[in-house]
């Protein structure tokens, strides 16, 4: 596995795992040497595009209205509806689900893309941004939120 690979997987810091390719070598090339399909299946492991079933009594309240069963979602569309909704205990859920790290990937990929575009849609009205995504209140909100799941 990459170094990448096994920092979403594992949910392990990129300085930890410089640390241990460091100073923990025999750890570090064991990881290193695992294969990624592997091991994903092995902890049960999900990727961003990973079809998931999604239980909504897990959650405040249930985004994907259209039942109140269980459905299949995609990992990305849950993550980043209930990042939407800035709610601490389903944030909290989330982390708790499908890691860290990939709940801060989907975050920083939902923010880089709105400051692409250069705005936010509404229905009515189109809200302009300026700046960086990571200095929005609203993004360090959230990333206080998940680093201290």
């Amino acid at each position: 596995m990459t170094q990448q690979q096994i920092s979403k997987l594992l949910d392990v810091p990129d300085r930890t795992l410089r640390d241990w390719k460091k100073n923990r070598q025999r750890l570090y090339n064991l990881l290193e040497s695992l294969e990624y399909g592997e091991v994903k299946e092995k902890i049960n492991a999900v990727d961003i595009d990973d079809v998931v079933v999604f239980k909504p009594e897990q959650y405040s309240y249930n985004l994907f209205w259209q039942t109140n069963e269980q459905s299949e979602q995609k990992v990305y569309a849950i993550i980043s509806n209930y990042l939407s909704t800035m709610n601490e205990d389903d944030i909290k859920t989330l982390c708790n689900q499908f890691g860290k790290n990939l709940v801060k990937s989907v975050l920083k990929d939902k923010y880089q893309k709105m400051y692409a575009m250069g705005f936010i849609s509404t229905s009515s009205i189109d809200i302009p941004l300026t700046g960086s995504f990571n200095q929005n209140e609203m993004y360090k909100q959230l990333i206080g939120v998940i680093n201290d799941c």
